[in-house]
């Protein structure tokens, strides 16, 4: 089987050359926008983690005024209310802070790339004449 398949030049087209360079250099550049992609998801997903532990407190709030009570009722239910939002604030303040910092961490040093292997190309063989006499020379390859 060895011996019906032969290597093709790595490079086969005058454009992979120019095509190869273009995305090794993608790669590169994408170890720079990397941290800032990431320090932008990780502070969204915790503002969306404060905005549902918001949306507890005013369904809660919401719950509380809706139980017939004394207006001093109504009114520590309020105070109840921005007392729990802004104390979620607080807590989530930090880590937000913190998932944004990830924006300013140094780039790890690129690795090189791993050596491609070389293709292997479909050796199709001439099958018109399926004998062929003794005198004749061998069959040539052709490379689809």
């Amino acid at each position: 089987m060895s011996d019906l398949t032969e290597k093709t030049p790595r490079n086969i087209s005058p454009y992979y050359s120019f095509f190869q360079t273009l995305f090794e250099t993608i790669d590169t550049a994408s170890l720079f926008w990397q941290p800032l992609l990431r320090a932008i998801g990780s502070s969204q997903l915790e503002v969306a983690g404060l905005q549902a532990r918001q949306a507890q407190a005013m369904v809660h709030w919401t719950h509380e005024l809706m139980r017939f009570g004394s207006p001093i009722d109504v009114a520590g239910a309020n105070a109840r209310l921005w007392q729990t939002m802004l104390g979620n604030c607080v807590d989530a303040a930090p880590r937000v802070a913190a998932a944004a910092s990830c924006a300013t961490q140094s780039v790890p040093i690129a690795l090189p790339l791993p050596a491609s292997r070389p293709r292997d190309a479909l050796i199709l063989l001439d099958r018109e004449r399926r004998v062929r006499p003794a005198d004749e020379k061998p069959l040539e390859r052709k490379v689809a």
